[in-house]
Protein backbone atom coordinates (compact mmCIF):
# COMPACT_ATOMS: atom_id res chain seq x y z
CA UNK A 1 0.00 0.00 0.00
CA UNK A 2 2.85 2.36 0.81
CA UNK A 3 4.43 1.69 -2.58
CA UNK A 4 1.23 3.12 -4.08
CA UNK A 5 1.40 6.15 -1.81
CA UNK A 6 -1.52 5.07 0.37
CA UNK A 7 -0.84 5.86 4.04
CA UNK A 8 -2.45 3.71 6.72
CA UNK A 9 -4.35 6.76 8.03
CA UNK A 10 -6.18 7.16 4.71
CA UNK A 11 -9.68 5.76 5.27
CA UNK A 12 -10.66 6.14 1.61
CA UNK A 13 -9.07 2.79 0.79
CA UNK A 14 -10.17 -0.32 2.67
CA UNK A 15 -9.49 -3.99 2.08
CA UNK A 16 -12.17 -6.64 2.42
CA UNK A 17 -11.75 -10.36 1.90
CA UNK A 18 -13.81 -13.47 2.42
CA UNK A 19 -13.12 -14.94 5.86
CA UNK A 20 -10.53 -17.70 5.63
CA UNK A 21 -9.01 -16.56 2.33
CA UNK A 22 -5.50 -15.07 2.43
CA UNK A 23 -5.79 -14.20 6.11
CA UNK A 24 -2.05 -13.52 6.30
CA UNK A 25 -2.48 -10.53 3.98
CA UNK A 26 -5.42 -9.14 5.94
CA UNK A 27 -3.70 -9.59 9.29
CA UNK A 28 -0.45 -8.01 8.10
CA UNK A 29 -2.23 -4.94 6.72
CA UNK A 30 -4.36 -4.68 9.86
CA UNK A 31 -1.27 -4.77 12.06
CA UNK A 32 0.18 -1.93 10.00
CA UNK A 33 -2.91 0.18 10.70
CA UNK A 34 -4.83 -0.23 7.44
CA UNK A 35 -8.61 -0.70 7.67
CA UNK A 36 -9.38 -4.31 6.81
CA UNK A 37 -12.60 -6.31 6.94
CA UNK A 38 -13.54 -9.95 6.58
CA UNK A 39 -16.84 -10.90 5.01
CA UNK A 40 -18.81 -13.91 6.09
CA UNK A 41 -21.56 -15.55 4.05
CA UNK A 42 -24.73 -15.74 6.13
CA UNK A 43 -27.68 -17.94 5.30
CA UNK A 44 -28.53 -21.52 4.61
CA UNK A 45 -26.07 -23.74 2.79
CA UNK A 46 -28.15 -23.59 -0.37
CA UNK A 47 -28.15 -19.77 -0.18
CA UNK A 48 -24.49 -19.24 0.64
CA UNK A 49 -22.79 -22.05 -1.31
CA UNK A 50 -23.24 -20.43 -4.76
CA UNK A 51 -21.66 -17.22 -3.45
CA UNK A 52 -18.72 -19.04 -1.89
CA UNK A 53 -18.30 -21.14 -5.03
CA UNK A 54 -18.05 -17.99 -7.16
CA UNK A 55 -15.52 -16.43 -4.79
CA UNK A 56 -13.48 -19.63 -4.81
CA UNK A 57 -13.54 -19.77 -8.61
CA UNK A 58 -12.50 -16.12 -8.83
CA UNK A 59 -9.63 -16.90 -6.49
CA UNK A 60 -8.35 -20.00 -8.24
CA UNK A 61 -4.87 -19.21 -6.96
CA UNK A 62 -6.25 -20.01 -3.51
CA UNK A 63 -4.88 -23.56 -3.67
CA UNK A 64 -1.34 -22.27 -4.16
CA UNK A 65 -1.88 -19.63 -1.49
CA UNK A 66 -3.16 -22.19 1.02
CA UNK A 67 0.23 -23.91 0.97
CA UNK A 68 1.96 -20.62 1.72
CA UNK A 69 -0.57 -19.77 4.41
CA UNK A 70 -0.11 -23.19 6.04
CA UNK A 71 3.67 -22.64 6.09
CA UNK A 72 3.21 -19.22 7.66
CA UNK A 73 0.87 -20.64 10.31
CA UNK A 74 3.32 -23.45 11.11
CA UNK A 75 6.17 -20.94 11.45
CA UNK A 76 4.10 -18.79 13.79
CA UNK A 77 3.09 -21.80 15.89
CA UNK A 78 6.72 -22.86 16.24
CA UNK A 79 7.71 -19.31 17.17
CA UNK A 80 4.98 -19.02 19.80
CA UNK A 81 5.55 -22.44 21.34
CA UNK A 82 9.32 -22.74 21.10
CA UNK A 83 10.41 -19.12 21.00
Amino acid sequence: MRSYGIPSEDRKVMLAQVYGMCDHITYTLGQKGYPVYKSVAVGTISESLPYLSRRSHENSSLIANSRQERQLLNSELKYRTMG
